[in-house]
């Protein structure tokens, strides 16, 4: 049921205006900027909801509320219960991992879409439900981020004749949602949050009182100077578009802009190409959807599957009007080829689906076939799985499926139509045009219509008063076929009983005449001659009572006045016998026997009666029945009705005329008692109906009585968790605060990562070791890290990590600088790892460099260098020549060099160098070396230890010398 939102719904109103906003936001990546600014520039007191769907990790708690409420006045609420009831000048924000919806004025809780990576919330869904319940008191407003959430939804509420706005995408971080948006041509403004915060004040305090506009509909003047505008630009006249439509979206485009006065609009008009063309597109509102309606898709999937099978290996054309974007004419491809085979069997040669619009941005659309995982909401899995590809987070359509859809420019009402088409798809178009316009458009149709064709309407459509020319079809009330001559179908049975009958010698046959055609011919003379001898004046009449052929002479039994309805049925027949039709046809298609109705004065002089009789001509091949229905007169004649005075030829005769009025009652009052009989028979069945509704109702009332029960109780518990919940949250603030004061302050890198390695948080000193942007040191992912050169892959040891559940260190070298990572993973009050934390050891060797840098210039002196952090040893040049080495072959590890000393002398090598990493002390030693080339000499190494800033012994660096030189 939609929702008319006034002030006595809507808690704590302060405002006169009995009509409440209903105000959508969409953000996501980057958007907490946008909303933040956004926020700042909201009227504080205005007639207005505001409900946010920012994209959110479902496995995080959420600070946005918090951060909003530094942002404005306006009391900002997570939704963390279902069915809240709205208050004026709020800002409600949706959860994590959760939909929101506005279901009969309450906002409603919804577990995300089970289709694959839907955004979370998702802000289609949350547009869609404010266009359905508010209608035009709503607005759509897309914010920073990626994808193309937001954009079904903004079309839905152009459809209600909401406002949408989109972020203007040069000041947007990611504008692939605000881009995508605006490229569905049903944005009207692209602004940023600031002027979008600014121009909501003078959108919401606007009149939208059509009552100007329609005063100017009786100066045609003044009007049809914006209509010609708009037919100058797009070659369309949009003067036989409904009245009241096209005042809706003038005064929509004129709220939009903040323009108070149509004279004033349509000079705009007269000086920005762009207004025009934006009033083009909002007056075709080019919107549609997969399968919308399925019901009655459903319905169309029997009766194509009938015609599938009826078309055999011809060719089957179909014809969809109106396609805008293309969803619809996708969807019956998808009917299509489903009763064909699957896409093996579609090929152009046996199916053509020719979809045309007037607007050229949707038909854009619709040709590349590319759509928002949001837009095949409700549909079928297996359509989704079999009939699209998944391409860059968006569904594509198959190109089979593409192949035999033909998208073009074309005018339903002006350019020529397509011919010999089986099935004509026109929903929800006809609605937007006057009774005049609709009625040319379905003549088209109709002549554009094969005999048999199809045509699929919209929801709110019918066929008006071209039911002569169109039959409902047999389960769907939205689908129509082409009714055909009634004379010929009825020639062509009786052509075929002929040629059946007769042998074909007995045929008369004219030269070059086939035989066939001759016997049509002869079908159709013996046709028209039974009818003349039944029935010299009359007419043949469906069940619903339309005329569909007129016989002789019916003027003088006819009717009209300014009341009558200029449809060809018998409601165009005077009483009373249009009475006696109704239910005579009704009596003899049940009985499927004639009916004859009473004798009736048909001449203000009294001289003439006639009567009605009813002959069933059954179901046609259509399975349509029909009637004949013959109208026989006679003169009235005076009998006396004095028998005295009658002689024995006047009584003989008098009592024929008694015996023909008792015949003609009582078949009349036959007629009454079966009429009677099926009412009661029909008032039973509804008393029967009646009374078990009686019982469900009484049932249902004892059900709800249960459930107020519990929801009284459920809403104390929920006042007690809500309490609870503001402690909590209290605390988790100050909590947050802590912690975010502790990562500013503290001296040492560190960052958090999630499970989708995306950054939660990271320290002040961690932004610029790991190479952070400044903008946005978190919400980022760890590949867009940009760290110095040497360091070692975060990705591939955050992986490792994740995947053995233990903590890893890695220990490198860059420079003079000696570092260590450390990857410590942590859980959850289940023990499941949801996150790891890496931190960075970081020791300055500068000093040592500057030491061995003076060695090196002193000449001579041999020296090395042992890291114990990254268990490096560095040798000076004059290092590898004592030991017989090439330098260009990099320095061996310390288990190696120890190995060239000579076995008696290694232990005392080992015992120098731990003890003076244990004692932090100097150590000196001789030793026997032995050389790469096999001589002895002997050694001399000195060394001390080299102390990092925590007293922790970080390296060892000495001199080394042979004895015998």
């Amino acid at each position: 049921m939609p929702f008319y939102p006034e002030a006595t719904c809507v808690k704590g109103s302060r405002v006169t205006d009995t009509r409440t906003y209903f105000i959508g936001i969409a953000a996501s990546a980057g958007g907490l900027e946008a909303v933040s600014q956004l926020a700042q520039n909201l009227p504080e007191d205005a007639p207005a909801v505001y409900v946010l769907a920012q994209h959110m990790s479902p496995h995080h708690k959420s600070l946005l509320t918090s951060l909003l409420s530094h942002e404005t006045s306006l009391p900002v609420i997570e939704l963390t219960a279902s069915d809240v009831m709205p208050e004026r000048n709020t800002i409600y924000v949706t959860p994590p991992n959760t939909d929101v919806v506005l279901e009969d004025g309450q906002f409603r809780l919804r577990p995300p879409s089970e289709h694959a990576a839907p955004p979370k919330p998702s802000a289609d869904r949350l547009f869609k439900s404010l266009a359905q319940e508010c209608g035009e008191y709503c607005m759509g407003v897309v914010l920073s981020g990626t994808g193309s959430d937001g954009s079904y939804g903004v079309q839905a509420i152009r459809e209600a004749g909401g406002i949408t706005i989109a972020q203007e995408a040069s000041t947007a971080k990611y504008d692939g949602m605000p881009s995508s948006a605006v490229a569905t041509g049903c944005v009207d403004l692209t602004l940023t949050p600031e002027q979008i915060g600014v121009h909501l004040g003078k959108i919401l305090s606007s009149s939208r009182d059509f009552g100007a506009l329609k005063t100017l509909n009786e100066q045609p003047g003044r009007m049809t100077d914006l209509m010609h505008i708009l037919l100058a630009r797009t070659r369309v006249d949009f003067r036989d578009y409904k009245e009241n439509t096209v005042n809706r979206r003038i005064a929509r485009r004129m709220v939009a802009l903040g323009i108070d006065e149509y004279d004033d609009y349509v000079a705009f008009c007269r000086v920005s190409t762009d207004e025009v063309d934006a009033l083009f597109r909002d007056l075709l509102i080019s919107v549609t959807r997969f399968f919308r309606d399925p019901d009655q898709f459903a319905a169309l999937g029997t009766q194509l599957e009938e015609l599938v099978k009826a078309k055999g290996d011809a060719p089957l054309r179909v014809w969809v009007a109106g396609c805008a974007t293309g969803e619809e004419a996708y969807s019956i491809a998808i009917l299509l080829a489903q009763a064909m085979g699957g896409l093996d069997k579609l090929d152009k040669a046996r199916l053509q689906i020719f979809a045309t619009d007037i607007d050229a941005r949707a038909l854009d659309v619709a040709r590349a076939g590319l759509y928002p995982i949001s837009a095949v909401q409700g549909v079928p899995e297996k359509y989704v799985r079999d009939y699209f590809d998944m391409q860059s987070g968006k569904l594509k359509v198959k190109r089979a499926l593409r192949a035999v859809t033909l998208f073009s420019h074309h005018n339903i009402f002006q350019d020529p139509p397509f011919m010999n088409v089986d099935v004509v798809s026109l929903r929800n178009v006809l609605i937007y045009f006057n009774p005049m316009l609709q009625e040319r458009v379905l003549t088209r149709l109709h002549y554009a219509l094969a005999p048999r064709g199809l045509l699929f309407l919209g929801t709110s459509e019918t066929v008006g008063n071209m039911q002569a020319q169109y039959r409902p079809t047999q389960g769907a009330d939205k689908i129509f076929a082409k009714r055909e001559a009634f004379r010929e179908k009825l020639a062509d049975r009786l052509a075929l009983a002929n040629v059946r009958a007769l042998p074909r010698a007995e045929a008369p046959r004219l030269p070059g005449v086939p035989v066939a055609a001759q016997a049509n011919s002869n079908a159709q003379k013996m046709y028209d001659a039974l009818l003349r001898g039944v029935a010299e004046n009359g007419f043949i009449a469906t069940r619903g009572q339309t005329i569909l052929r007129v016989l002789g002479e019916i003027t003088p039994f006819l009717r009209l006045s300014d009341k009558s309805r200029l449809t060809l049925s018998t409601d165009l027949l005077a009483p009373p016998l249009r009475d006696d039709v109704v239910s005579l046809i009704t009596l003899s298609l049940r009985h499927n026997a004639r009916r004859n109705g009473q004798w009736h004065k048909t001449r203000t002089d009294g001289n003439q009666e006639a009567r009605a009789v009813v002959y069933p001509l059954g179901p046609m091949d259509d399975g349509e029945e029909h009637v004949l229905v013959a109208i026989e007169t006679r003169e009235s004649t005076k009998l006396d009705t004095q028998v005295d005075t009658l002689s024995e030829a006047e009584r003989l005769e008098y009592l024929k005329h008694i015996e023909s009025e008792m015949v003609s009652t009582r078949e009349a009052l036959q007629q009454t008692v079966e009429e009677l009989q099926t009412s009661n028979e029909e008032l039973q069945s509804v008393n029967e109906e009646l009374q078990s509704t009686n019982e469900e109702l009484q049932a249902t009332n004892e059900e709800l009585e249960t459930s107020n029960e519990e929801l009284q109780s459920t809403n104390e518990e929920l006042i007690t968790v809500n309490e609870e919940m503001k402690v909590s949250s209290s605390e988790l603030q100050k909590i947050s605060t802590e912690l975010e004061a502790i990562l500013d302050s503290i001296p040492y890198p560190i960052m958090v990562v999630d499970e989708a390695l995306m950054i939660r948080r990271a320290s002040r000193s961690g932004s610029g070791f790991f190479g952070l942007p400044d903008l946005a040191p978190t919400r980022m992912h760890l590949t867009q890290c940009t760290p110095q050169p040497g360091f070692p892959s975060l990705i591939d040891a955050a992986g490792e990590v994740f995947r053995t559940r233990q903590q890893k260190v890695i220990p490198f070298e860059t420079g003079l600088r000696a570092r260590r990572l450390y990857f410590a993973p942590f859980r959850d009050g289940h023990g499941d790892v949801i996150g790891l934390t890496i931190s960075a050891q970081e020791i300055d060797l500068s000093s040592i460099g500057k030491m061995t840098d003076l060695m090196d210039r002193l000449g001579g002196i041999s020296h090395w260098r042992y890291n114990l952090i990254v268990n490096r040893l560095t040798w000076s040049r004059e290092v590898f020549h004592i030991h017989g080495l090439d330098p260009d072959k990099g320095e061996p590890s310390v288990d190696k060099a120890i190995d060239f000393y000579h076995p008696d002398d290694r232990p005392l090598v080992r015992t120098s160098l731990d003890r003076c990493i244990a004692t932090k002390s100097e150590f000196a030693f001789d030793a026997r070396l032995k050389r790469a080339d096999g001589q002895e000499i002997a050694v001399r190494s000195v060394g001390t230890a080299v102390l990092g800033d925590g007293g922790q012994v970080v390296a060892l660096v000495g001199a080394f010398k042979r004895l015998d030189q």
